[in-house]
Order: structure tokens, then sequence, then C-alpha cells
């Protein structure tokens, strides 16, 4: 089976007591299920590599969830990121240069939610010894949304915040 179609292992975790796991997982786009303890709440920050439920449930119903999360996880549902820098999505790919593949990392750590700018001069700050200005995020990002445009990606600009990045429309 190629990278390219392979489901991921979804991960059991219990909610709340293994929140520390929980954001590891996040961080590297695998896909996670909660199973809620006692009587508390879900996370109200639900990622798409995310789902939860409630103790007890019915083995068809687990099932149903975990095969959902691993559709939602396959390179049509999540751009994933290879170790050269190509990313790829919807069945395309596009290779990324070092540093958009800093800023990509940084976007599909949290696919879908904002992305503050500041975060992104950091991850810029790491593979260059030199300050990151206002304006080389600016050019990155101009470049970066040229470069989505071959995988049906785009950045959404969120004034005065960062960016999103979402499927395109």
């Amino acid at each position: 089976m190629t990278a390219l179609t392979h489901h991921k292992e979804v991960k059991f975790l219990r909610w709340p007591v293994q929140n520390h796991e929980r954001d590891q997982l996040r961080e590297a786009g695998l896909p996670c299920l909660l199973v809620l303890e006692g009587q508390a709440a879900p996370p109200n920050d639900i990622s798409p590599t995310e789902d939860w439920v409630r103790p007890p449930v019915a083995r068809l119903d687990l099932a149903a969830r975990v095969h959902t999360l691993q559709r939602r996880t396959g390179t049509d549902f999540m751009p994933t990121l290879d170790p050269t820098g190509v990313l790829y999505y919807g069945g395309q790919s596009v290779p990324m240069s070092e540093a958009q593949s800093e800023m990509m990392r940084c976007f599909l750590a949290d696919f879908g939610h904002l992305v503050r700018r500041d975060a992104l001069k950091e991850a810029l700050g790491r593979i260059r010894d030199e300050t990151v200005t206002s304006n080389a995020i600016d050019l990155h990002i101009m470049r970066l949304r040229q470069r989505l445009d071959g995988v049906r990606l785009s950045l959404r600009t969120v004034w005065g915040r960062g960016y999103i990045l979402e499927t395109a429309t």
C-alpha cells in the first residue's frame, strides 16, 4: 500500500486525562478519538482529525466513527506534507520551498484554524538566522498562495490576526 492510500491508525485517548497526548497528535495531524470520562464535557476545539464518544458506545457506532476519521485523514481530506517538502491534497501534489514548508507545517498542525502571523515569523526564523519582517511574511504568503492553487487549497486572510488554510471554493 502506498503512502498516498494508507489510512492512518486512529488513536484512542481518555479525555481529559490524556490532553497532553492530544496536543501531540494534533500537531502531527494524526487521527484521534477522545473517550470522555465520567461527566466530562467534550473539548470545544475539535479539529477535523478528531472526534469523541461517551461510553458505553455501540460497537457499530464506534466502527463508524473510526472509519470517518480514517477517511478524513486520508490524502483527499487532509493536506499532508512529506519530509521532502511536497504537499499532497485531493489527489494532487505540489513541491514547496524550505520557507513554504516551514509555514505549511504551521497551517497543517491546525488545519482550518487561524495561524497567527507571529507563529509564521517564528517558523521562518527557525530556518534563517535573521529577524523576519512583516514584508517578508507578506511575500512568502503571496508565493504560498500561488503554490496552493495547484492543490485546491487557499489561504484566507483574517485581518490583523493571521491566516486560515482551507479548501479552495
